[in-house]
């Protein structure tokens, strides 16, 4: 039989090799089951951080579309408006024959009229209708009271359709007269869609 002696290296050898075994064995769970749960964390950390940026950037863009929307609605708004008060070539044609009728109304004379076609631009859109808009330039000269021709401008600016004033000039007639000079230039704008044709 072993001495007492002799068994206590035995043991305490025996017991080192457990220790050491059992250490080697919890780093291997370690490595085999808590790094990977540890990584595993990390990227669903950082995955919840590019999800959570980019749902940010989306909601931004979200909103910038939406802003652009009502703008593009304030604009077609606009635009509508003032298509309604541009003169069709029927409605310009009338207009620019009546002045005589409406300066004969406000008791004004007409001492000159001329009429200049203006500028013309084509616009085209994706629903092929081709929009030529063209401004007409007319300058007139007229005599009269102050009340009339007031009245006649009035007049020449009470239609649905936009009649803009360039330029006025108002100056006695004459010394000592209660008749005035009035030169005025104005212009309408006239828009004439013409359906084009689609190619086939």
């Amino acid at each position: 039989m072993l001495s007492r002696g002799k068994m206590k290296p035995f043991c305490s050898s025996k017991n080192l090799v457990f220790a050491t075994l059992v250490g080697i064995e919890a780093l291997c769970l370690y490595g085999w089951a808590v790094v990977p749960h540890a990584r595993h964390l990390r990227s669903v950390k950082q995955y919840a951080a590019v999800t959570d940026t980019l749902a940010k950037k989306s909601l931004i863009v979200g909103n910038n579309v939406k802003a652009r929307a009502k703008k593009f609605e304030r604009l077609q708004e606009q635009f509508e408006d003032i298509h309604t008060k541009l003169f069709d070539p029927v409605k310009a044609k009338e207009f620019l024959s009546d002045i005589q009728a409406m300066a004969a109304q406000t008791k004004c004379v007409i001492h000159s009229l001329n009429f200049n076609p203006g500028d013309t631009s084509v616009n085209k859109n994706k629903s092929q209708v081709s929009s030529q808009i063209t401004s007409n330039r007319t300058v007139l000269s007229v005599g009269g009271q102050y009340k009339d021709i007031l009245a006649l401008i009035d007049k020449l600016q009470t239609g649905s359709r936009q009649v803009w004033i360039n330029s006025i000039n108002i100056e006695p007639l004459t010394r000592n007269s209660e008749l005035l000079k009035c030169d005025m230039a104005i212009t309408i704008y006239i828009i004439n869609s013409e359906q084009g044709h689609a190619h086939g």
